[in-house]
Order: structure tokens, then sequence, then C-alpha cells
């Protein structure tokens, strides 16, 4: 079952995390991941959430996705994009 990475992401240094980006999306589709949604303007039908960019990433399984986020290779760009942005990160199969 497909699992998909949710991230409501705010950038806070453009040029910076466009580092992290360039790096990370080669890594993601080496483990399987491809990026699905990338909206610097999402809109908000309901509720209170209020993410500046939303990004969605889509793993063949839970366990593709939790290998890609916890692999050794990643640690590094987690750090860049860390200093870069801030993020909230949710995983789910569907």
């Amino acid at each position: 079952m497909s699992a998909y990475i949710v991230i409501d992401l705010d950038i806070h240094d453009p040029d910076g995390f466009q580092r992290y980006a360039d790096a990370v999306l080669p890594l993601m589709r080496e483990a399987g991941g491809r990026n699905l949604v990338l909206d610097r303007a999402p809109v908000v039908l309901e509720g209170d959430w209020r993410p500046s960019t939303l990004v969605i990433h889509e793993f063949p399984d839970r366990a593709t996705a939790q290998a890609f986020w916890d692999a050794p290779a990643y640690q590094p760009l987690k750090a860049l994009r860390r200093k870069h942005s801030s993020v909230r990160v949710v995983v789910g199969a569907g």
C-alpha cells in the first residue's frame, strides 16, 4: 500500500533551501519515492491549518518511506533543511 509523506513547510532562506531541494530529489527517487505536490499557495477548505507550502511525497509503502527518512545519506540533508526552514511532517498509508 502506498505511503505519503505530507510536509507543512516554512522556508526561511530560499537560496539555502534550494541547495537542500536540489540534493534531496535525486536521493528520494533512488529510494523509490516521487514528489506529488509542491504548492506554495495551498487553499484551506476547513479548519485552522495554514501551511505556507504543502509538499506530498509518495513511496511504495510505509517501510520504504521510513527507510528514506532514516537513511544515513539523508541525515546531512535534514540538517541543511532545518537550517533554512521549519517543517511539520506526517506519513500515512492509503
